[in-house]
């Protein structure tokens, strides 16, 4: 037991002496001291060693325990060093070092075995300004050095374009090699002897530019976020997390990989629809819609495009952010991204074939259907309520039953023909427009019911109420499954079909400042309508004829003829039961327990 004691003694002496050593000697004010190396490669130099003793020091602290002290030693240190960027033409540099800094102090924050999760939100450091919870975690950092590093590569980016030609960065990179000097590098002039002549910061800059042109800084960044994210998910952060998959999956989508971005913004969006968070959503779907138009896939294009122009988004917030793909968060945005969904779809699409730039081509064989169930984000879209106005109904009874229809979109939707389907397909029916009629005839609506509407324009947030006769033959149970709303030749929307009774509101319209309106007018319909109705059985078509003699004598056996006359029905099985009355007053008996005779249908 005494030597774990001494060996976290020693290591508490060794960081309080190392954080003497780096607060003597590692200071801002050295940068200004005259010595042999150029500014901006002394100030790589003092970085450097700075950043060895900071990792020491940081080491022994987080291995003794003091995870609070390591924390706070970290802090101290970038505040140091964050503002001391450095000359213009190397800021990159500093970016790349700052990004290192947040990169190992997360690794040994997470390998360090005195590491627990159980933090309490708020620890109070020697300085006045609070630890916050964040800096206790691991996840915490690799973000960071996510963020530094994608700044590295955003100014790198512009030295290179701004260097006078291609290979101006190139030229005696290769020669240059680390000194032996922490920090310091020279241009190997003997390779045998390893002769290095001093460099200056000019040359030292063109190296550093062409050694960042080596390597991809975007599968580094994408490797941090993915550290951040998978750190974030195991600590059940789960929007943290999801702001990490973001970024990663943005980088993932400036690379080309579609199919690794695409599966991250789909797992994105699913959480910011469930937490209602309009704006990032609509960014989400951007870059969702982006990925569609880049593989190719129309169906997908054409749900994340009318998911966007359905959000609830009136003008803008009036903060300005980079939206990427999607475009700003506006009432105008959304009409744009509606006419071009329609503009794809429509009839001028299909016979130009859309012969243009992108991968979204319509033939004249092909449709796209979309299909809106209960929980898809599309009811934004377009929502469905059937309410029939009777419980149960006889066979071969009409009954009235109100179709209503509503969308978020932006602009008014003209609906070509609908569809509604039933379980029972006799009772199938189509809803023509009567200003489309001519393009919606087919062999379908020919054979089917047929009823035409004065319009059938969809106004945003405004029910399209209808209301038709409907008869069953069959009885048992008349349920209407969905509405199909046809829009032009090749584009349909499949809605299935809602009760008002049970009708769920829209999650992201219900705090928005609008009207709630009801799909049905009549008041008991809007809390008691259902999409259903029980159609009862029919009544018998038969004639029961019982013949008599005449009365009886106490205890004559008599026979009494009963005869079952169809009158439409055919009958192939039946039971009968039969009361008497007891004139003394008893009330009814019935023979039943009476014993039979030879044949079961004399009763004795």
């Amino acid at each position: 037991m005494r030597r774990p004691i001494i060996h976290c003694e020693r290591c508490l002496q060794n960081a309080k002496f190392l954080q003497h050593a780096s607060s003597v000697f590692i200071t801002p004010q050295i940068v200004g001291v005259t010595t042999r190396l150029p500014a901006v490669q002394r100030l790589v130099e003092i970085k450097s060693v700075s950043e060895q003793l900071h990792f020491k020091i940081s080491t022994l602290l987080l291995h003794s325990g003091k995870v609070t002290e390591a924390v706070t030693w970290f802090r101290q240190h970038k505040n140091t060093y964050k503002r001391l960027v450095g000359a213009p033409e190397a800021i990159f540099v500093h970016w790349e070092w700052m990004s290192r800094q947040y990169l190992v102090f997360g690794e040994l924050l997470e390998t360090s075995s005195k590491i627990t999760q159980n933090f309490p939100p708020v620890i109070l450091g020697p300085s006045s300004k609070p630890l916050s919870e964040w800096e206790f975690y691991p996840a915490y950092y690799y973000q960071l050095a996510a963020h530094y590093l994608s700044e590295k590569r955003s100014v790198l980016e512009l030295a290179i374009s701004m260097s006078e030609t291609p290979n101006e960065v190139d030229s005696g990179a290769d020669s240059v090699v680390p000194s032996a000097y922490v920090g310091q590098f020279g241009r190997l002039l003997e390779e045998g002897d390893n002769v290095v002549q001093p460099l200056t910061d000019e040359e030292y800059t063109h190296y550093a530019v062409s050694e960042g042109k080596r390597f991809r800084d975007s599968l580094e960044i994408i490797a941090l976020l993915k550290k951040a994210y998978d750190s974030y998910s195991g600590i059940k952060v789960q929007r943290m997390s999801s702001f990490c998959g973001f970024q990663m999956a943005k980088e993932y989508f400036a690379e080309g990989d579609i199919g690794n971005a695409k599966q991250i913004f789909d797992s994105i969006a699913s959480l910011y629809r469930k937490e209602g968070w309009v704006t990032l959503l609509w960014e989400v779907l951007g870059y969702l819609r982006e990925c569609s138009r880049k593989s190719g896939t129309i169906k997908d294009f054409v749900e994340y495009s009318l998911e966007m122009a359905a959000l609830p988004i009136s003008s803008d917030t009036g903060v300005q952010r980079d939206t990427g793909p999607a475009g700003p968060a506006n009432l105008l945005q959304r009409e744009i991204v509606q006419k071009e969904v329609f503009e794809l779809v429509g009839e001028a699409s299909v016979l130009t074939k859309n012969e243009d730039s992108s991968n979204l081509k319509i033939t004249a064989d092909e449709s796209v259907q979309l299909e809106v169930d209960l929980v898809s984000p599309l009811r934004l879209v377009m929502l469905a309520s059937v309410a029939f106005h009777e419980q149960t109904i006889k066979p071969g009874a009409s009954t009235l039953i109100t179709v209503s229809l509503i969308s978020h979109l932006p602009l008014t939707v003209e609906i070509d023909q609908l569809e509604i389907q039933f379980n029972q397909s006799s009772c199938n029916f189509f809803i023509t427009n009567a200003q489309k009629h001519q393009s919606v005839e087919g062999s379908d609506t020919q054979q089917k019911r047929t009823e035409t509407a004065p319009s059938l324009l969809l106004v945003s947030n405004k029910w399209l109420r209808l209301t038709y006769n409907i008869q069953s033959d069959q009885s048992g149970k008349l349920e209407c499954l969905s509405v199909i709303a046809k829009i032009g030749s090749h584009f349909a929307i499949c809605c299935r079909a809602e009760s008002p009774a049970s009708l769920d509101s829209l999650p992201l319209w219900t705090l928005e400042d609008c009207i709630q309106t009801v799909p049905i007018k009549d008041a008991v319909l809007v809390f008691s309508g259902q999409k259903s109705t029980q159609v009862e059985e029919p009544d018998p078509e038969v004639d029961l004829v019982l013949g008599s003699s005449g009365p009886a004598l106490v205890g004559e056996v008599f026979l009494v003829p009963v005869t079952l006359v169809s009158k439409g029905h055919d009958v192939y099985s039946g039971e009968m039961k039969i009361n008497l009355v007891d004139v003394k007053g008893g009330g009814l008996f019935s023979p039943r327990d009476s014993p039979y005779s030879t044949e079961s249908h004399h009763i004795t």
